[in-house]
């Protein structure tokens, strides 16, 4: 483990600054005690780790199983959008902590599904297929996890793991529930509670459960009174196996400690869980949580799916959308199809009738879209709808920029070679090129519109995930990356002529991220496309071009995109980098429309991405 040196003096000003960030996590009901008594508890568990130079620690029960309620409250038994944004807001809130107490946080999710899931009828099998799922959903950098079986053997089944628990930590036998619901406020109603939830959510087809209402009330009531028994077990586990851990939950608390209530949604403060709600992508772009009936009865809203599995719903203003099916093309988050599931007699809607602004979001969070099954008539078509996303840019043959092989190829893009992977106008001819700052003449979309389509599985687009390539390489390489420029240099064709230096990393224009800048090299005969770079000495460049190569072709990253007529292609070119696969002369016909577009403006970094929601300058 990395340790700093951290000044006495400096400790209250770390403690500040992660109560600050934590009360964004906070979940505040209204006879919430934080600030008069939690804030004071919170900071003797802070300054456990910071005097002693480590990671501040946390540990959040949770993440049990999906509710087997699938009529009402959840897609299906697997994790879906709702874990991906509740893990990535987690994640990003220790990172935040990370960027002024260099020791950083670690948040350990204690799976407790294996606590209660007898209780609701979820099996082994569902659950362990939940959890293997959830671990693998996105990558994580301060999150771990544990469950019932990092203490107790699980080699005769779960069964005997809450037997295991049971028998070492609960210290309430049912007679004492009884007479703690009768006599403790605070405890009636959590069994009214958690009576509730259980008759919600178990499914009650075993022969075994009762089949009248009355009597399946009175069976959770039963199943509550277990369920006291076993959160009594289990907090008194968590609390020796992790006795200095700040101990958060998704449950209602006054905060006072040692239990910090915390939400999980970046927009929404309350303590709504994930496993038991379905997410919705509003037409403002806000992600809200609610029970998937209530989902379905909103208006104007289409299903976003994941691997075929169901995995949100988007809002928009136009009914299309509920005639379109959304598939992502790469998950987690790396392009998404949109396509109009009208039959083959009816005519094709107009590019136009999907709402821009939701495109050019669903663009900015997947860096692709892919519309399938719309019309196009015309060029000046193409152009009129391209410019609800930018201005286009003006060539001196105007604004669309028709690709298909030619018979005397200028460049490896009028032939039937492949295209190395590059951003749009990285290389500007002079009269584009203006004031010569990357972000006055670099295009932040361009429009791909299939005229003709090329022969089955050649003359791809290839779509690089310029944001995935910095995710796998690792924070540390990247801050590496930032020292380094690279010189690129091709001969004169349809754009520049001169070489152009780039850092490999970047700013985005509006955004403020990082993004990755590099270009392939091409040793083709039409066109060469040259490398170099001052910042590294020779060998050092060709293995940092190894690298590159390695991870901007990896699996995760790279999408070939087989072209069919009419497909349109929307693409962020500061986040990605694209290219082309060769062809052979069966792909002669090939013809596709391009439309680059500026910024109508360049705001000041307004559009903001999940990964920013807890910004560490809000705690300055």
């Amino acid at each position: 483990m990395t340790t700093v040196h951290i000044e006495a003096k400096n400790y209250q000003l770390v403690v500040s600054q992660f109560v600050k960030l934590f009360r964004q996590l906070l979940a505040k009901a209204k006879n919430d005690c934080f600030e008069t008594k939690g804030k004071a508890f919170l900071t003797e568990q802070l300054m456990y780790f910071i005097r002693s130079h480590q990671a501040i620690e946390m540990i959040l029960p949770g993440f049990p199983c999906k509710s087997p309620n699938t009529n009402s409250k959840v897609f299906g038994y697997l994790p879906d959008r709702g874990e991906e944004i509740a893990l990535e807001y987690l994640d990003n809130f220790c990172e935040q902590v990370r960027k002024f107490y260099a020791p950083g946080c670690k948040i350990i999710i204690f799976s407790d599904g294996t606590t209660f899931s007898d209780l609701i009828g979820v099996s082994e099998e569902t659950q362990d297929k939940y959890n293997t799922t959830l671990k693998n959903l996105i990558k994580v950098r301060h999150i771990s996890w544990e469950s019932l079986d990092s203490f107790f053997s699980s080699q005769n089944g779960y069964d005997a793991l809450r037997e295991q628990l049971m028998s070492q930590y609960c210290s309430l036998d049912k007679q004492q529930v009884e007479a703690q619901i009768q006599n403790d406020e605070q405890i009636r109603q959590t069994y009214q509670g958690l009576k509730n939830f259980l008759f919600q959510d178990n499914p009650w087809t075993n022969s075994n459960y009762p089949k009248t209402k009355k009597t399946r009330l009175k069976q959770s009531g039963e199943f509550a009174k277990i369920m006291i028994q076993r959160n009594d077990a289990l907090t008194k586990l968590l609390s020796e196996k992790f006795p200095h851990h700040i101990r958060l939950s998704v449950h209602g608390h006054n905060n006072s400690g040692p239990k910090f209530a915390v939400h999980v949604l970046p927009n929404d403060s309350r303590c709504i869980t994930p496993w038991h709600n379905v997410v919705v992508k509003t037409s403002d772009n806000q992600e809200i949580m609610m029970k998937k009936e209530e989902a379905e009865k909103l208006p104007l809203t289409a299903l976003v799916k994941h691997h075929q599995q169901p995995w949100y719903f988007i809002q928009s203003t136009e009914e299309i959308w509920s005639e379109c099916e959304l598939e992502i093309i790469n998950p987690p988050k790396t392009g998404i199809r949109i396509t109009y599931k009208g039959n083959d007699n009816q005519q094709k809607p107009d590019c136009s009738c999907l709402n821009s602004k939701t495109l050019q979001n669903l663009c900015l969070e997947y860096g692709f879209v892919v519309l399938r099954g719309f019309h196009v008539d015309s060029k000046e078509h193409l152009v009129e709808f391209s410019s609800l996303f930018g201005k286009p840019v003006i060539w001196d043959f105007g604004p669309v920029h028709t690709i298909r092989p030619k018979e005397r190829p200028d460049g490896y893009i009028a032939s039937r070679e492949a295209v190395p992977l590059h951003w749009d106008l990285s290389m500007p001819p002079s009269y584009l090129e203006a004031s010569g700052r990357y972000e006055d003449f670099t295009p932040q979309f361009f429009i791909l519109y299939c005229h003709k389509a090329p022969a089955n599985g050649e003359g791809q687009t290839t779509v690089v995930d310029g944001r995935r390539v910095l995710e796998n390489a690792g924070s540390t390489k990247v801050e590496a990356w930032k020292q380094i420029e690279i010189d690129y240099f091709t001969k004169l064709t349809y754009y520049g002529g001169k070489k152009h230096s780039y850092p490999l990393i970047m700013q985005h224009p509006i955004t403020g991220e990082d993004i990755l800048r590099y270009q392939e090299a091409s040793s083709s005969k039409l066109q060469t496309f040259e490398l170099s770079s001052q910042s590294l000495p020779q060998q050092d460049f060709q293995q940092l071009i190894t690298e590159l190569q390695a991870k901007v072709y990896d699996d995760s990253c790279l999408i070939c995109h087989d072209w069919q007529q009419g497909d349109l292609l929307l693409i962020e070119n500061h986040y990605m980098l694209h290219g082309r696969t060769a062809a052979s002369d069966l792909t002669d016909d090939r013809e596709l429309w391009r439309v680059q577009l500026l910024p109508h403006s360049l705001p000041q970094r307004t559009v903001l991405n999940f990964s920013n929601e807890l910004d560490s300058n809000k705690i300055a």
